[in-house]
């Protein structure tokens, strides 16, 4: 290697243009977004009571793509036939599509019947919108920590989670990857559990040869745009159970006009005005990008692979995959890597810092764990008073020390993780290569970075003493 200076010592920067995943647009999505504005067709729902509204609410989305109607409770054609499209490919009998995976999220808990002030076991290593939605059905999130390996839930500590008012567990399908899934199954199934599948990161991949978002009461697709389906924002809830679906698709559209005094108080229960609708040019944009999705995916998944294989080549003394349980399917939203600081003698973050200034992009995990959040260490949610907090049967629980109630999931983001969005088209192998080459000028320059890293010695000792 000729250019064996690092950028921060000086030296020419390996890339200079941007380096990022973008939306994969072309001339059928142009055509669709001008054939809404040519025919004013920005939204064709229906927030009341219409003829057949009862009949069409029990409809699998293959059905209901095929209505001919322009208006409907149920959206209008963009809208079903995106769920129809999106039911179809992951194997579900019914899909509900939503303004976002958050209130996709909120609207399956919602739908499978929480009650407020249960328990919901989930992750503290994801995305906010995880652990707020669960709030937004006046339930309250319980953190169980993660697999170390596969970044995904440990079944083992789910299950020490479990209390007598544990109602649903939420994994997250992280970066694509399922985790030990069938064990969360089968906790799940032995203790009656609500499972829902936050699958925003896993659109198209498969565990076992079973589509994600299949296997629970529901699972939750993300189309925001650094997704592999890229809509702008919009999320879409698949489900087998027409209880489930008839009760989404309720909860997204106004439904509490439906319910007559003669329905059973199941019927409206949980079903509070809320409007949770996709527009019909979002759906436009989202029916389209499903049939590119085996396309975009398989982009993603050799990029993925490559830069797996190549960096294990070039630095595996130092760095290491996310360890994958559905790799026949895998296709990585980011790809994720653990790094070693205690056998490079180098902190993640000066490793971070040196990437970004030989022009490569690396995420350093999520801005802090779910857990650490102040609507959680606080108890402030809705009003001043701690509610739903206030009206849980622990008011005690602790959302505290990640060190000692979460360690996987606290060394992952505070002193391991390295993740790269690049993985989806445009970029290629050649464009991995880059990742690639600055791995190669960083163990070329170990030991001049080791005089960089007193930050180092702290991290150590603090991870160990408790402080950050």
């Amino acid at each position: 290697m000729k250019n064996r200076v690092l950028a921060i010592f000086g030296g020419k920067p390996v890339r200079s243009k941007v380096f990022a995943s973008r939306p994969h647009i072309s001339t059928n999505e142009e055509k669709a977004i001008s054939r809404c504005l040519k025919e004013r067709m920005f939204s064709r729902f229906i927030g009341s009571p219409t003829k057949n509204v009862r009949r069409e609410l029990r409809m699998t989305s293959d059905q209901v793509m095929h209505l001919k109607d322009f208006w409907s409770f149920l959206g209008g054609p963009n809208v079903r036939k995106f769920e129809g499209l999106w039911a179809k490919m992951h194997d579900a009998r019914y899909a509900i599509s939503v303004n976002s995976a958050t209130s996709g999220l909120t609207t399956a808990l919602l739908a499978a019947g929480i009650q407020p002030g249960e328990e919901v076991i989930t992750t503290p290593f994801t995305f906010t919108a995880t652990a707020t939605s669960i709030v937004l059905a006046q339930a309250i999130p319980v953190f169980a920590d993660i697999d170390i390996e596969t970044f995904c839930l440990d079944p083992s500590s789910v299950e020490e989670k479990i209390h007598q008012k544990t109602a649903a567990v939420m994994p997250v399908h992280i970066l694509g990857n399922a985790g030990y899934f069938d064990q969360i199954l089968k906790t799940a199934q032995k203790k009656n559990l609500l499972l829902i599948e936050d699958s925003a990161q896993s659109p198209g991949g498969t565990y076992k040869g079973k589509p994600l978002g299949s296997f629970g009461d529901a699972g939750v697709f993300s189309f925001q745009e650094t997704k592999n389906v890229m809509t702008g924002e919009g999320g879409m809830i698949t489900t087998s159970d027409p209880r489930v679906a008839e009760k989404c698709r309720l909860i997204r559209n106004h439904g509490e006009s439906i319910p007559t005094n003669d329905d059973p108080a199941d019927y409206l229960k949980n079903v509070i005005g809320y409007n949770f609708r996709m527009t019909e040019l979002t759906a436009a944009l989202g029916w389209i990008q499903t049939n590119k999705l085996p396309f975009l995916n398989k982009i993603r998944r050799k990029n993925g692979l490559y830069l797996r294989n190549r960096l294990t080549e070039v630095a595996g003394d130092f760095i290491t995959p996310q360890k994958l349980t559905n790799p026949e399917s895998f296709a990585p939203y980011c790809a994720g890597f653990r790094w070693n600081p205690e056998a490079s003698g180098l902190s993640r973050d000066l490793i971070a810092e040196t990437l970004r200034s030989e022009g490569i992009p690396v995420a350093t995990g999520y801005p802090r764990l779910l857990s650490e959040n102040p609507l959680f260490t606080r108890k402030i949610a809705f009003g001043s008073n701690g509610w739903p907090f206030i009206n849980h049967h622990r008011f005690s629980l602790s959302y505290g020390d990640g060190r000692k109630e979460w360690p996987n999931a606290t060394r992952l983001q505070y002193f391991e993780y390295l993740g790269f969005f690049q993985v989806g088209w445009p970029n290629t192998e050649e464009d991995m290569e880059d990742i690639v080459s600055a791995f190669e000028k960083i163990m070329a320059n170990t030991n001049r970075l080791r005089k960089e890293n007193e930050h180092f010695r702290h991290v150590k000792v603090d991870f160990i003493s408790g402080r950050r």
